[in-house]
């Protein structure tokens, strides 16, 4: 049986009879001008395998002298750590920045009702080892604006600032932090109907129990340095009076033991009225002035 195929050019059994061979650099040479002259004609008849394989034996070129193989040494994989600094930061960026992150969110909350419009964070990124999660979390924190919903601080992921050693997510968020939304919410200290009757709390005992909670979550946003807070008044009020509850919740936001943020936006009051007597109020007792209203969004307050 032939060794060589019209259509397919040399068969196996050749190929691997060739590659055993070790050619002199005269017959490589001679190797080299019948592949560039193959490579350059047109017209050819034969297909170029077979052709090279019959000059190959009349040229007497297939019994040159044998030789071992040497096998090539490949080069060990390379694994995502040994990626330059600056990739893996472009990929943790891509994995991880997605503009707004909706922690625990709840039904009710307008300024969460937008987290469709934003891709989930690949947190999972965490879990791959110590020094992804030390490299990747800075960034996570710090590049993304955190919408926390309604209730008490102590259902926040990291709550809890005393425990930073215990707890690496909590160290890295409030180190990192720059650009947090938060409610001042009538559910922030939710107590169900039955609890009202049972105890026969006053107004004045519901709204203490309220705004001490808002007292304690303004402590836990102590140990952060905010660049941006924005701030909803849409529920701050008491959900048995039905007072608003605007001035003491800025009695805590600007007067606390809370660092004040470079921007401070405020928004959720509900009439013209609100705007102008929460304006008042921040000039006549606090520090902090006011920006001036923007025609755009008159009810939006901007503090600095």
């Amino acid at each position: 049986m032939s060794s060589t195929n019209q259509f397919t050019g040399p068969s196996a059994s050749t190929v691997a009879m060739s590659a055993r061979q070790e050619f002199t650099p005269e017959q490589l040479e001679r190797i080299k001008s019948v592949v560039d002259c193959l490579v350059t004609s047109s017209g050819l008849e034969r297909t170029p395998g077979s052709a090279v394989a019959d000059f190959l034996h009349t040229q007497d070129l297939m019994s040159c002298r044998t030789g071992p193989i040497t096998p090539v040494k490949q080069s060990p994989p390379i694994s995502f750590l040994d990626l330059p600094a600056e990739v893996r930061n472009k990929i943790y960026r891509h994995c991880l920045v997605v503009g707004s992150v909706f922690p625990r969110r709840k039904a009710g909350d307008s300024r969460t009702e937008s987290f469709k419009q934003h891709e989930m964070p690949q947190t999972q990124l965490f879990l791959v080892c110590r020094q992804i999660f030390h490299e990747s979390a800075p960034m996570y924190f710090g590049l993304n604006k955190f919408v926390i919903s309604y209730g008490p601080a102590s259902e926040w992921p990291w709550f809890d600032p005393l425990k930073l050693r215990k707890s690496p997510v909590s160290r890295f968020a409030y180190e990192n932090i720059k650009s947090m939304s938060i409610p001042f919410h009538l559910m922030d200290n939710y107590m169900t109907i039955p609890e009202l009757f049972e105890y026969r709390y006053t107004d004045d005992v519901v709204e203490r129990r309220l705004v001490s909670s808002w007292e304690g979550r303004c402590g836990k946003m102590a140990s952060l340095e905010l660049d941006l807070l924005e701030v909803s008044f849409e529920g701050c009020n008491c959900f048995r009076s039905g007072r608003r509850l605007i001035t003491r919740a800025l009695e805590h936001l600007l007067d606390g033991d809370m660092s004040v943020p470079e921007k401070t936006v405020l928004r959720g009051v509900l009439s013209t009225n609100e705007v102008d007597e929460t304006r008042t109020h921040i000039e006549d007792n606090f520090e902090n002035e006011p920006e001036d209203k923007d025609p755009e969004d008159p009810w939006q307050i901007v503090i600095y």
